[in-house]
């Protein structure tokens, strides 16, 4: 078993880095700590997350774990609860481990994760409507930084092994809790397809295994990611295609996928398809947009669109009826530009200029009270621009958010 783990680490590459090693004190996570002491030449530090879930208990996993660690040991409380209690404690355990990478405590996060919770994540996911990126289940690595380096390992063959060599590990109660779905997976849904098929854990591995490969095909397949998609290429785009493109767009703008589910990006795709007009979806972190033929994705917190320009005016005041003043365009507001006849309303001019919802939103004209002088992109009304008997000119840049 030590030789398994020695050479998962070798395909983590893994090698001359300062390792921490996520430690509840259950057995997998202990088994961990021992096959690492065994087998890893670098640095290993113990990291422990007190969720703070069962009173006494918890804080006596902490002090076991504290005697396994002896000086190299760090700890942490997770935040209160809320919303899911599995998902809320998977996020606090990623958000310290994340801040214990960051800050230099460690390079990478080893946890326990075995083959039998390989299997288990995978028939979650089936139950829960996934899709092929899901069925790739636990990641061996991910960009964050955690490594699974057990994943080969299956959960008994562990137990058997900590009792053969007297290592002691201590029993968390609330993973035989029936409330949770895991649990009555692990216990129920599993034993019956054991009878089916004695080797369907191994078999859901090879699955993930083999989704994890054709993902990381499909990743390099990917054009550059970006925040405008074009909604023609999007509709003729094989459905394989176009949601993995969707996918990408989305953790382009928000960093990763955590939150975003299998609804989210049927929504996403369903702005994408319908045949004509604007609309927009909210996801977790990502706000969408579609105007004009395009879909917008940004950041809740994006900057507003930005521009430079130089404007001339000409300031005579026979032709203006009143004092400057700049604002946003108003539904309502008409303009007459260069070329045209007749004044033409701004929210016409948008549309036969294309301009996308997103970049409407406070586009500055500058008015006399009476009439627009200028507008951005569309420039001065011929009537108020500078010409060689001009006596006052105004010339300015703008540098407008």
């Amino acid at each position: 078993m030590l030789a398994t783990v020695a050479a998962s680490l070798g395909r983590l590459g893994l090698a001359g880095t300062k390792l921490g090693v996520a430690v509840s004190g259950g057995a997998d996570s202990v088994f961990l700590l021992y096959a690492l002491r065994q087998v890893y030449p670098g640095p290993l530090v113990v990291l422990h997350v007190n969720h703070g879930l069962r009173g006494p208990a918890s804080d006596e996993d902490e002090a076991f774990v504290r005697t396994l660690a002896a000086d190299h040991f760090r700890s942490a409380r997770s935040l209160p609860a809320t919303g899911n209690l599995e998902q809320h404690c998977r996020r606090e355990r990623l958000r310290l481990f994340g801040e214990w990478i960051r800050s230099g405590v460690v390079d990478h996060v080893a946890t326990g994760h075995t083959a039998s919770d390989q299997a288990e994540t995978v028939l979650l996911r089936l139950l829960r409507g996934t899709g092929p990126t899901g069925l790739r289940g636990i990641l061996p690595r991910t960009r964050l930084g955690i490594v699974r380096p057990l994943l080969d390992l299956d959960r008994d063959a562990i137990r058997c092994y900590l009792r053969e060599h007297r290592v002691p590990w201590r029993e968390d109660a609330s993973n035989a809790d029936p409330r949770f779905l895991r649990n009555r997976v692990r216990a129920t849904l599993l034993p019956l397809l054991r009878e089916l098929e004695p080797r369907v854990e191994a078999n859901l591995g090879r699955l993930a295994a083999i989704a994890c490969s054709e993902e990381e095909y499909w990743t390099t397949q990917m054009p550059p990611p970006s925040s405008l998609l074009d909604v023609n290429s999007l509709q003729a785009a094989h459905p394989a295609l176009r949601r993995r493109i969707l996918r990408h767009a989305i953790a382009a703008i928000k960093g990763d996928l955590l939150r975003i589910e299998k609804g989210h990006l049927d929504a996403l795709e369903a702005l994408a398809l319908q045949s004509a007009g604007d609309g927009g979806v909210s996801l977790p972190g990502v706000e969408v947009s579609r105007s004009m033929g395009w879909i917008r994705l940004a950041s809740p917190t994006a900057p507003e669109y930005r521009y430079t320009e130089t404007v001339v005016l000409d300031l005579d005041g026979r032709r203006l009826q009143g004092p400057l003043r700049v604002r946003a365009w108003q539904p309502g507001d008409w303009f007459q530009p260069k070329g045209r006849v007749e004044p033409i309303s701004v929210k016409k001019l948008f549309q036969n200029a294309r301009v996308p919802l997103w970049e409407r939103k406070n586009w500055p004209i500058i008015t006399d009270g009476v009439s627009i002088v200028w507008m951005h992109r569309f420039g001065v009304d011929p009537k108020f621009a500078a010409t060689g008997d001009t006596g006052n000119i105004l010339r300015f840049e703008t540098q407008i958010s």
